[in-house]
């Protein structure tokens, strides 16, 4: 597998193909299969690291023949073998060189893994949030999204691959020196593995409890950017309502709460290594005193000590070793369940068998009885059906909440119906791939979105074949032209946080990004919201010019803009209650001319 194909056979996403996992080892393992074809550079570091263990376990032996023929030559009446001597030394060395050659390659294969599997998590869970219903993004909160993006991935990208190498690895140091001190000496062996064995179980015990406080430190990482990234975005009206003291407060709960599960998860795996440090020095007491009676009783020699101190050491690290690796992966695992937890998410609906957009859209649009609910059992949409003929221009009024959003987001598909149909030029919507849907329309906004990038990428967002006139005349048309020249870098004027535009000029430059779209159906959801009567003047005239020939859907609170749209459609509680033109309902004398009546009241 690699990162630019995240799926596995038939457009099946990889992390579709195991079930979530409920503990520390079922979380590893899927993540190690996750990996994709880099576990298979896990697999040479592991071959590596084992072939380094064999290495490491086979010098003390060396080093006790070492020491054996210097005891042997020590005396009066002994003469000192230095053949034997240099032949060992250099022996050893060399054994040592290839333990640091072969230790550097697999720090760099492991690591390497590790990075990919962060890259290609990160891809993937990019790929997944453009497949996600908006519905279930709903539900969540900003800065928990960012965190999983950041601090997660993050968590795995360093640990993820070497928790699982130094794992195995450390398994096969202890049975390799378990093995080597028996060879070495059984009785003695099974007297110095009895501390490690309970440190080892007291580690384990520890791992246990420090699980819980790994998966909420993630989990309030998450809250905690998802305060600050709120909490900046809205910092005027924290000021302006003096919320300083609340916010700060909340702050302060949130932090207070991160930095209690972050030291307990700390303070709890802080233990593991002076754990096995002190059963490791209860080790080497135990060998110096049973070896040294061994040594005067004649069962061993000088040699055979230093090997057994050697090979004690060799099994009490890898057992410390262990527990930081299970320590290291109680990271990675809570992080590894945030993210698979999205990746997991309900997805949209495989279009591949959809057709294409028409080559030729004349614009008739119709609603067939369409209901919809953002949550079951409480209905939005009460069964609207309506017919628009190509070219009209349809506005969409009501009170806040009555659902005039939610109908645009019907007809980009951002959500689907519970039933009924909306059918453009007799194809239904739901026969359709989403992205040649939006293909149909160009759409402004409320809330207006700029991206940190320069003017002119903003108004061309995701088109390529807009000239530099077309640029021109579109930001002519809403009247943002002549600010924007005005500009030390025009159009290459780069904007970001920092920017100093007022909302009516941002709002300016989304109007022109659709009007360089150029689509054959228009949504306006506020479009003129944010700007001055004068300015919207301008940007009304430029709307009416594109709207001609174009079916239009506008969703106006300003009833000035919309009186000359061909059908008005009166919203309330999700049910159209009126419909015809301004003249029409004003006549009627019902709801909208109440609507209408209540802003121009003090303007006749």
């Amino acid at each position: 597998m690699s990162a630019s194909k995240p799926h596995d056979g038939a457009g099946t996403p990889r992390w579709a193909k195991y079930d979530k996992a409920n503990n520390l080892w079922g979380t590893m393992f899927r993540l190690f299969r996750y990996i994709g074809k880099y576990r298979y550079w896990i697999y040479l570091g592991i071959i590596i690291s084992f072939a380094t263990s064999l290495v490491t376990l086979v010098a003390p032996q060396y080093l006790k023949e070492l020491t054996d023929t210097i005891s042997a030559g020590i005396g009066e009446s002994a003469t000192m073998d230095m053949d034997a001597v240099t032949r060992y030394v250099l022996i050893l060395a060399g054994l040592y060189l290839l333990t640091a050659i072969m230790r550097s390659i697999s720090s760099i294969l492991t690591p390497s893994a590790s990075e990919y599997n962060g890259n290609v998590m990160r891809k993937d869970m990019a790929r997944k949030l453009s497949r996600i219903p908006l519905g279930y993004l709903d539900k969540l909160r900003t800065g928990d999204i960012m965190s999983r993006f950041t601090n997660d991935t993050g968590s795995i990208r360093n640990q993820s691959a070497s928790s699982i190498s130094n794992l195995i690895t450390a398994i096969t140091m202890i049975v390799g020196s378990l093995v080597m001190m028996l060879y070495t000496e059984w009785h003695l062996a099974l007297i110095a593995i009895v501390p490690a064995i309970i440190g080892f179980f007291l580690t384990l015990t520890i791992v246990r409890r420090s699980q819980k406080y790994f998966v909420r430190q993630s989990q309030d990482l998450g809250k905690i950017n998802t305060l600050v990234e709120e909490t900046y975005y809205g910092i005027d009206i924290v000021n302006a309502y003096n919320g300083r003291k609340d916010v700060r407060d909340e702050f302060i709960e949130v932090n207070n709460d991160l930095y209690s599960s972050a030291l307990k998860s700390r303070f709890l795996t802080s233990l593991m290594p002076q754990t096995m440090g002190f059963i490791s020095n209860i080790s080497y007491v135990i060998v110096c005193v049973v070896g040294s009676i061994l040594i005067l009783d004649g069962y061993m020699g000088y040699g055979s000590i230093v090997a057994f101190i050697i090979y004690v050491k060799e099994f009490s690290d890898p057992l410390e070793r262990l527990s930081n690796s299970i320590s290291n992966m109680q990271s990675v695992a809570a992080s590894a369940e945030r993210v698979f937890e999205f990746l997991d998410a309900p997805e949209l609906s495989n279009e591949d068998d959809k057709a294409d957009m028409p080559d030729k859209i004349e614009g008739r649009v119709e609603f067939r009885d369409v209901r919809f609910s953002y949550e079951p059992g409480n209905e939005i949409i009460h069964g609207m059906s309506l017919m628009v003929e190509p070219g009209q221009k349809i506005a969409i009024v009501g009170p806040t909440g009555s659902g005039k959003t939610t109908i645009a987001n019907l007809l980009m598909r951002f959500y689907e119906t519970d039933s009924g149909d909306i059918v453009v030029d007799g194809i239904s919507l739901r026969d359709i791939k989403r992205s040649q849907v939006h293909e149909m329309f160009c759409m402004v906004l409320q809330d207006t979105w700029l991206f940190n990038g320069t003017i002119k990428e903003n108004i061309t967002f995701n088109r390529t074949d807009v000239s530099d006139e077309e640029l021109r005349t579109a930001c002519e048309a809403v009247g943002i032209d002549a600010y924007i020249r005005s500009l030390p870098d025009g159009y290459d004027t780069v904007l970001n946080d920092a920017d100093s535009l007022s909302a009516g000029q941002r709002q300016q430059l989304t109007i022109a990004r659709a009007l360089v779209r150029d689509a054959p159906l228009l949504i306006l959801d506020e479009a003129t919201s944010s700007v001055d009567t004068r300015t919207e003047k301008r940007i009304q005239n430029a709307m009416d010019s594109l709207m001609k020939g174009r079916t239009s859907f506008v969703i106006a609170h300003r009833l000035s803009t919309i009186k000359d749209a061909d059908l008005i459609l009166v919203v309330k509680k999700g049910s159209v209650i009126e419909s015809g033109t301004h003249q029409q309902l004003l006549a009627k004398g019902g709801f909208y001319k109440e609507l209408y009546d209540s802003q121009f009241e003090h303007c006749e």
